[in-house]
């Protein structure tokens, strides 16, 4: 199962973990593992590409599947960076929607 594990802090986003598999289908062909890749990486990319917002990102896709990333205080201010975020948590909580047997998504304050 995939967890999911949004931080808020001060009613705003400031990071997130997401960890496991989902299982849903053998290995290249489980789309609840892509679509939740895909969000996670989407977002870090889009953060890193079109804000100078930084951040500390940690990963292990070989030990379980395994993505952390935290905002520094200055940086969770960002309007552009709230907007990626959310975008990120209206994703997650779709896929958890559809697929709630395969992904949780807790969101956790800071």
């Amino acid at each position: 199962m995939i967890q999911a594990k949004l931080y808020r802090k001060n009613d705003r986003l400031c990071g997130f973990r997401i960890s496991g598999h989902a299982d849903y289908a053998p290995g290249g062909a489980d789309i609840v593992c892509a679509a939740v890749s895909v969000l996670a990486f989407n977002t870090v990319n889009a953060v890193e590409k079109f804000t100078e917002v930084p951040f500390q990102c940690e990963a292990d896709a070989e030990n379980g599947g395994y993505l952390k990333v935290l905002f520094p205080i200055e940086g969770m201010e960002a309007a552009d960076v709230q907007l990626l975020l959310e975008t990120l948590a209206l994703g997650l909580a779709g896929i958890e929607m559809e697929y709630g047997s395969y992904i949780t998504l807790k969101i956790e304050e800071v």
